[in-house]
């Protein structure tokens, strides 16, 4: 399967800086959207498995601390690089807590800028294919009946056969089925893999 093209967004309201940012990033393979405000960016704005934003933190209208802010309540984790041209330690220590990928000072090294989102892309990347591991597991898991379920975590909690069987009054007989049918909807062959997709 093709990896589709990484995406770098850029939010400034200053157009030489939209300019220079877009030169600086033009030979790491990326396809560079660029936007003179957060409103323009967030009405065009769809979620993909391979991109970064990066933004300035001081706009007219909305700053990068609020578009940061508006994407998390939508749910995205798309990593930000926050760049200001003002020193704003505050600033900068509250956009990593919640969750800035970095914070860069103006004037932008180009070296130091095509860094960061190549490693900001490598996140998103790797935080995709987390999320992709999450739904198969998920979608694996549900297709257990409640028993099947319940005999699945007893199992993953150490228990044997028996012990299962009597804590749920049941024959070990009947454990064993459950289990060789949880094995086979799980496509597990073994109690270490079936610990594996429960952690």
């Amino acid at each position: 399967m093709q990896m589709a093209c990484p995406i770098v967004y850029i939010i400034d309201d200053d157009d030489i800086i939209l300019w220079m940012f877009q030169e600086f990033l033009q030979g790491i393979g990326a396809e560079i959207r660029t936007f003179s405000s957060a409103r323009q960016f967030l009405d065009a704005y769809r979620p993909g498995p391979h991109e970064c934003l990066v933004c300035d933190l001081r706009m007219p209208e909305m700053g990068g601390l609020e578009v940061q802010r508006l994407l998390l309540e939508s749910g995205s984790h798309l990593p930000i690089i926050l760049v200001s041209g003002y020193p704003e330690v505050h600033s900068a220590v509250e956009a990593i807590k919640k969750g800035a990928f970095d914070f860069l000072e103006k004037p932008v090294n180009g070296g130091l800028l095509v860094e960061k989102v190549q490693s900001a892309l490598a996140r998103c990347r790797q935080m995709h294919a987390e999320k992709l591991v999450r739904q198969t597991r998920e979608a694996r898991l549900a297709l257990l009946t409640p028993k099947e379920r319940q005999i699945a975590e007893l199992v993953v909690d150490g228990k044997s056969s028996p012990k299962i069987a009597e804590a749920l009054d049941i024959s070990v007989r009947t454990v064993e089925n459950h289990r060789a049918r949880l094995m086979e909807k799980l496509h597990v062959e073994s109690t270490i893999e079936l610990v594996k997709l429960f952690l």
